[in-house]
C-alpha cells in the first residue's frame, strides 16, 4: 500500500514546447529543467454538467464530462537559472543577447491569443506529488507578481494550460530522477529602486531610499477558450487588457510625490536586483523590472497610532508610451535557453 507523503518530497519540471500544446518528454535530455519552488496548486479544472431533467426526483439523475483546462499558481524565489523559461511562455517578445551570461529581455505584446498554428511559446509542466506525475501542456504565464519576502525576491506565476496528459512514468521519484543546481537567489543586499521622470530612457541615477517593500504585478488577463472540437481540452488561451501595477509603502518625508500624484505627473520606476557586480552590465546574475511611464493611482498618507511611522501607501499603474513599451522584465542568467 502506498504511503502518505509531504510536499517537500515533490518536484516540478518545466520544458519549452517545440509546438505549442504538444507535450515535451521530461526524460529527454536538454529540453527542460527541474525548478525549485515554494508551492504550487496547478489543477485540472472542469465544470461538469449535471442534468436538470425533471423525472419525478428532486436530484440530478446524470452527469456528463465538460470542457476543461489547467489553472493554478506557482510560487517561487526568483532564480536566474529558471526565470527565462517563464518569460518565454507568455505574452512577450523575448530578446536574448550576450555570450554568457545572457540577458533575456521580455517586453509585453498586443497579441490576443495563443491561437493554434501561431507563434506562441508554451511550457510542459510536470508536477510530482507523492511520486505520482501530473503532466500539463500548453501552459503560459498570464500574470506575474514580484515581491520581497524577508529580503528575498519572490514571484507568483499564474498559469493557464490547455490539457493534462499521461506521463507514462509513474511512479516517478524526483529524489532519483531530478537533477538540481545550487540556488542563485537575490537576497536583501541585492535590491535597489529608482524613480525618475517618465520617458523612453530614464537616467535612474540615484536609488530611492524611502521604499518599504515593493510589489509589481503584470496581469495579461488570460482566459481559457474551449471550442467545438473532438477534444475537451482548451483550444487556446486568450489575452485581455494588460494591467501592470505596483504597490508599496514609502517613508513620508516630503509632499513632492504627493504633488506629482495630484498633478498627474508621470514617473518611471526601476526595481533591480544584482549579484556579482554593479551596474546591471557588470553583474553576473541580475533581474529587473522597468516601468517607463506610470501614474499614481492612489497616494494615501495619514497619522496612525501614537508610535507609528508616518508612511505613504502608494499604488501606481504603468501606461503606454509612444515609441516604446510600457515595461520590461529582464533577467541576466548563465542559462542558455532558446
Amino acid at each position: 500500500m502506498p504511503n502518505a507523503d509531504i510536499a517537500g518530497n515533490g518536484a516540478i519540471w518545466v520544458g519549452l514546447e517545440t509546438t505549442y500544446g504538444t507535450p515535451v518528454d521530461p526524460t529527454a535530455s536538454g529540453v527542460g529543467v527541474w525548478v525549485p519552488i515554494i508551492s504550487e496548486n496547478l489543477m485540472y479544472t472542469e465544470d461538469k454538467y449535471y442534468t436538470p431533467q425533471i423525472r419525478a426526483n428532486a436530484i440530478s439523475s446524470d452527469v456528463e464530462q465538460a470542457p476543461y483546462h489547467v489553472a493554478g499558481d506557482i510560487v517561487m524565489e526568483v532564480d536566474p537559472n529558471y526565470m527565462p523559461y517563464f518569460l518565454y511562455a507568455s505574452r512577450h517578445t523575448v530578446t536574448k543577447t550576450g555570450a554568457g551570461p545572457y540577458v533575456y529581455s521580455a517586453a509585453p505584446t498586443n497579441i490576443g491569443a495563443t491561437y493554434p498554428g501561431g507563434s506562441a511559446r508554451g511550457l510542459t509542466i510536470v508536477v510530482v506529488r507523492n511520486k505520482q506525475a501530473f503532466m500539463y501542456s500548453g501552459c503560459v504565464v498570464t500574470q506575474y507578481a514580484y515581491t520581497i519576502e524577508n529580503g528575498v525576491l519572490r514571484c507568483t506565476l499564474t498559469i493557464l494550460g490547455l490539457a493534462e496528459a499521461d506521463t507514462g512514468t509513474e511512479p516517478l521519484d524526483p529524489a532519483v530522477s531530478a537533477t538540481w543546481v545550487d540556488a542563485n537567489l537575490f537576497g536583501a543586499a541585492a535590491h535597489s529602486i529608482y524613480v525618475d521622470t517618465a520617458g523612453l530612457t530614464p537616467a535612474f541615477a540615484t536609488p530611492d531610499l524611502t521604499f518599504n517593500g515593493y510589489t509589481f504585478t503584470a496581469n495579461y488577463n488570460g482566459t481559457p477558450q474551449n471550442r467545438l472540437t473532438s477534444s475537451r481540452s482548451a483550444t487556446y488561451i486568450s489575452y485581455g487588457e494588460i494591467e501592470a501595477t505596483y504597490d508599496t509603502e514609502l517613508d513620508f518625508t516630503s509632499k513632492a510625490e504627493y504633488a506629482n500624484m495630484k498633478a498627474n505627473t508621470l514617473r518611471a520606476i526601476k526595481f533591480e536586483s544584482l549579484k556579482g557586480g554593479t551596474p546591471f552590465a557588470s553583474a553576473t546574475s541580475a533581474f529587473r523590472v522597468i516601468a517607463y511611464r506610470t501614474s499614481y493611482s492612489t497616494y494615501e498618507v495619514g497619522l496612525g497610532g501614537i508610535g507609528d511611522l508616518i508612511m505613504a501607501r502608494v499604488n501606481g499603474r504603468a501606461i503606454g508610451i509612444t515609441g516604446g513599451v510600457p515595461f520590461r522584465m529582464e533577467c541576466k542568467s548563465a542559462a542558455n535557453i532558446t
